[in-house]
């Protein structure tokens, strides 16, 4: 989906963004016609009935690697940014102070295991408000509505009843956008989280004895499934903006 939307975009000047190179030091190229056989063929397996008592371990085996097959095919072609995202915490900061945010009596720091959060830096008092953030440096499903997203989100009746994914595609669109206006925040996200979509197979096989596997099954699965048919209604969007 990301190299999709970036196809729409005119990058212009990168300065600090780069295209992701793959191994072999050019950028992947993409077969468009075997993409969309994988693309349908996953589509097709996720939006199958529940399998079976004991089966659901082999249908996550399958989807998973149709869902590896589509990554090596489109490896390279993801907006990455030079650095840390640490080092982008002071433009982080200047932006927020600029255009209105609290900045003052706290600091970004890293706690170890729990990751980068805030620290005060001075007494907080009960019931004390010491952070505002305006609505402008906010993403929203209406500012997303007055992006380029606006006129697929007139459209499309999932992404008009799914907040989080209209979410995902904004934030998928801003990131191609080098000029985007929370360019400073995108920046300081992380790339990876500890959830267990991001679990390498043999981690999942340690949960396969535990309440929460049948959780990471329909995760991976709707997440597969939502992926797909947004790559095929992209497709079709860019089909009809080049027509």
């Amino acid at each position: 989906l990301c190299f999709l939307i970036c196809f729409s975009w005119k990058m212009g000047k990168k300065s600090r963004v780069k295209t992701q190179k793959s191994g072999t030091g050019a950028t992947a190229t993409v077969s468009p016609k075997e993409m969309l056989n994988l693309i349908s063929e996953l589509l097709q397996k996720c939006s199958s009935p529940p399998p079976g008592p004991g089966k659901e371990w082999e249908e996550y085996v399958q989807i998973r690697s149709l869902v590896e097959k589509i990554r090596k095919k489109q490896k390279g072609l993801s907006v990455v940014f030079d650095g840390k995202r640490d080092d982008y915490f002071p433009e982080l900061i200047k932006w927020a102070t600029e255009n209105g945010a609290s900045t003052e009596g706290f600091e970004i720091s890293n706690f170890e295991e729990e990751g980068f959060g805030l620290k005060a830096t001075r007494e907080i008092k009960a019931e004390e408000l010491f952070l505002w953030v305006p609505r402008k440096l906010l993403m929203t499903v209406e500012s997303a509505k007055n992006s380029v997203l606006g006129s697929l989100y007139s459209q499309d009746r999932i992404l008009q009843a799914m907040g989080n994914i209209t979410l995902a595609f904004h934030l998928l669109c801003e990131r191609a956008n080098p000029n985007s206006f929370w360019l400073p925040y995108i920046q300081t996200l992380p790339s990876e989280y500890d959830t267990p979509l991001y679990f390498e197979e043999d981690e999942v096989q340690y949960l396969q004895s535990t309440q929460a596997i049948h959780d990471v099954f329909s995760q991976y699965k709707n997440t597969a499934r939502q992926y797909a048919y947004f790559y095929k209604v992209i497709q079709v969007s860019i089909l009809n903006v080049l027509c």
